[in-house]
């Protein structure tokens, strides 16, 4: 476990810096063995060479011998060769003392100190002052048989018992706080070993359930415990569900405790891990499984901040299998698994907000990019039931003037509910939503009786509505609404999104209106100056609403888009708006114009050019009313365009411009006859006109697809009026 694997560590560690220590005691060995050489040297004479030579030359042997054993030893034999030598120390120093009995060395007796100082800083303070004692003993007993003590060498004797006892006391205490910190941080080491290597195995992608799955592992692998269980809280039940277990029989592996059993309410409720070294004498102790009685156990609970997300089990046969070091590297493991899930619940909510934002981002510019009331609509209602997982959604409309509700656009329900007439304010969920002017969500629809369609959730398989005002400023326009097929309570979260987009859904459908106001009242005045144009001449009166019939017929018959075709029909209502800037004694001149005046003339597109492109709005219709008198050969003015290079809308105005004025009275001639005004077409084929449009055109005027004038009392003549339906076919 945890704790055999921390003291190993400790003690190698020990080892190592007691190994370190040896260089200082070198150095003071060294510097101690010169001292004794030379006082030797200086009283040599006074000694007996055969006794205190091998004394001395033994010595310094030893210490070379010392350096060589302490960092060879190993780290289990340490003690036994440190006590061995510094014994041996003891005993050269002690035999130099009494071969020097005769004349003392000066202050030899401070070499007894050596021993004492590896003593204490290798073993510490009791060790030292137990050797201290004994050096002290020794020396006293040397000391005695030289005959060196007397009255006058006690005080020195004392000093050095003194000196002794000190050292092994100060040098044992620096000693044990090392030793202290030194197995403090083998502790931390091993600790952080071992949640490194379980680092991985915490992966905030990861599933809640895999999380608890690998804690468990993780727990099994490196406190060997007989029994590991892992345990996931659900708050709202109360209740803590089995997700991982080991040691466990089959049929003990699917369990469900509440939270308040045993020591769980201590462990989910008080959050901090429980230490339960003998299970006997723990009244709170519970025993979960039958297969095995535990005597020691530790809860552990998955918590980060306030939440918990479990509790981690683990469990031995034996008393006090587990102790300090295993609670601290429990805890902290179940610390990075609860942040693991912790993580995990925030990055999956983030992928669930991006996923919205991103989706009601999608939904407003599909909203907000149509200028179509009814496509935009039909969007909204669309997008509500991918973004809410609903089956059915409806937008029903309120009329401020009549104060009626009206479905306006639904997905997914029957064709009568969307053809059913208005319906009043009172009575209905949409109303309560109007008058209240705030969501309501119901998970049983059935028990709110104001429902309008009262057998509408029978017949379409629905449960549950959450349905939102459409809010506009200071007004409410509408209600939308979400059914789904199987009974689901909103959250407040959904509420919220799903106003969200009754938010943009309410601009939209605003946009869309004042578009279509905007429109009309855009139309109405295209109209206006059209019929102000052909007022200044009243051969040209109603000039500009044939071009545009002509025009228009032509773009349809040549597949055009919608959107296509109502810039060529604004197009050609203002086609001649720049004859505004016209002389009128010009616009009316029944002779044939001189160059100058004709120059002028053609100077018009330019004109209503300036005039349009104040407007946005009209920039596309500018385009056409420009070049609506460009040749197809590139003869044509205002810019000698030729071909594709002229805007097909142009060219189609062209054809219709010119058609109509063949078959119109003006002040210089009398209207062509129809003949004269086809044959005129195809003279220009190619080269005035695009043949594509003067072969559609032509098409046209032979099925009598086309109204060519008025008569006295306002019909429509067509082509046939002229020719009969057998000339018709011949033209």
């Amino acid at each position: 476990m945890l704790g055999r694997q921390w003291r190993k560590e400790a003690r190698g560690t020990r080892v190592t810096l007691k190994r370190n220590l040896v260089v200082f005691a070198r150095f003071i060995r060294l510097l101690s063995f010169l001292y004794l050489v030379i006082q030797y040297i200086q009283v040599r004479d006074r000694y007996e060479k055969a006794t205190v030579i091998p004394v001395v030359a033994g010595l310094g042997v030893f210490y070379l011998f010392m350096d060589w054993a302490i960092y060879r030893v190993l780290p289990r034999r340490f003690r036994v060769i440190s006590y061995l030598l510094m014994g041996t120390e003891l005993a050269l120093l002690s035999l130099l003392v009494y071969f020097t009995r005769s004349s003392p060395i000066f202050e030899i007796d401070i070499l007894f100190i050596l021993p004492i100082v590896n003593i204490a800083l290798w073993f510490g303070m009791r060790e030292g002052l137990a050797f201290g004692g004994l050096t002290s003993l020794v020396f006293t007993s040397v000391a005695l048989v030289s005959g060196r003590i007397n009255a006058q060498t006690l005080p020195g004797l004392l000093g050095r018992y003194i000196l002794y006892i000190s050292a092994s006391m100060i040098l044992g205490y620096m000693s044990d706080v090392a030793d202290r910190e030194t197995e403090e941080k083998a502790k931390r080491l091993v600790e952080l070993t071992a949640l490194s290597s379980f680092a991985t195995l915490f992966d905030s992608s990861m599933a809640e359930e895999l999380v608890m799955r690998n804690l468990g592992d993780a727990l099994a692998r490196s406190l060997e415990p007989d029994v590991c269980m892992v345990f996931g809280y659900i708050p709202e039940e109360g209740r803590l569900e089995l997700v991982y277990s080991h040691g466990l029989l089959p049929f003990e592996s699917e369990m469900a405790v509440p939270s308040d059993y045993g020591l769980m309410a201590r462990v989910v409720h008080g959050g901090e891990t429980v230490l339960v070294t003998d299970t006997d004498r723990e009244p709170d102790y519970r025993q979960l499984i039958r297969s095995r009685r535990l005597r020691s156990a530790m809860y552990s609970p998955l918590r980060w901040r306030d939440d918990v997300y479990g509790v981690a089990l683990v469990g031995s046969e034996h008393r006090e299998a587990f102790g300090y070091i295993e609670k601290e590297f429990m805890t902290s493991l179940c610390i990075q698994a609860a942040l693991a899930i912790h993580n995990s619940r925030l990055y999956a909510d983030l992928e669930d907000r991006i996923g919205e934002l991103h989706a009601i981002f999608e939904i407003d510019k599909a909203i907000t990019s149509a200028v179509d009331l009814e496509l935009v609509l039909q969007e909204i209602v669309h997008m509500s039931v991918g973004l809410m997982n609903a089956r059915v959604s409806s937008i029903i409309l309120l009329d401020e003037e009549s104060g009626t509700l009206k479905v306006a656009a639904a997905h997914g329900l029957p064709p009568e509910y969307l053809e059913s007439g208005p319906f009043g304010i009172e009575g209905s969920l949409a109303g309560r939503v109007v008058r209240e002017g705030r969501p309501i969500a119901l998970e049983v629809i059935e028990e709110d009786t104001r429902c309008k369609y009262a057998d509408l959730p029978e017949m379409a398989g629905l449960a549950s509505v959450l349905a939102v005002p459409l809010n506009l400023k200071d007004r409410i326009i509408g209600v939308l609404q979400v059914y789904t097929g199987e009974r689901h309570r909103f959250t407040p979260h959904e509420v919220n999104l799903f106003t969200s987009l009754a938010s943009q859904a309410a601009i939209a459908i605003e946009n869309a209106r004042l578009f279509r106001s905007l429109e009309e009242i855009y139309i109405g005045v295209i109209t206006a100056l059209a019929s102000a144009i052909d007022a200044r001449d009243p051969y040209t009166h109603g000039h500009s609403a044939r071009v545009t019939e002509f025009a228009v017929r032509i773009a349809e018959n040549m597949g055009l888009s919608e959107e296509e075709k109502d810039i060529i029909r604004y197009a050609s209502l203002l086609h001649d708006i720049g004859k505004i800037g016209i002389k009128e004694r010009i616009l009316k001149k029944p002779d044939k114009l001189t160059e100058e005046e004709r120059r002028e003339m053609e100077t018009h597109p330019l004109i209503a050019a300036r005039i349009l492109q104040s407007v946005t709005m009209l920039e596309p219709v500018m385009n056409l009313v420009m070049h609506h008198h460009e040749r197809y050969d590139g003869e044509g003015y205002p810019s000698g365009l030729a071909g594709e290079e002229i805007p097909l809308g142009a060219r189609i105005i062209a054809v219709a411009d010119a058609f109509e004025s063949m078959i119109s009275d003006r002040p210089y001639r009398k209207a062509l006859p129809l003949e004269e005004a086809v044959a005129e077409l195809r003279r220009g084929r190619g080269t005035q006109f695009d043949p594509r449009v003067v072969d559609t055109f032509l098409g046209m005027l032979e099925r009598g697809e086309v109204g060519l004038g008025k008569d006295e009392v306002g019909k429509i003549i067509y082509l046939e009026d002229f020719y009969g339906d057998g000339m018709a076919s011949s033209t």
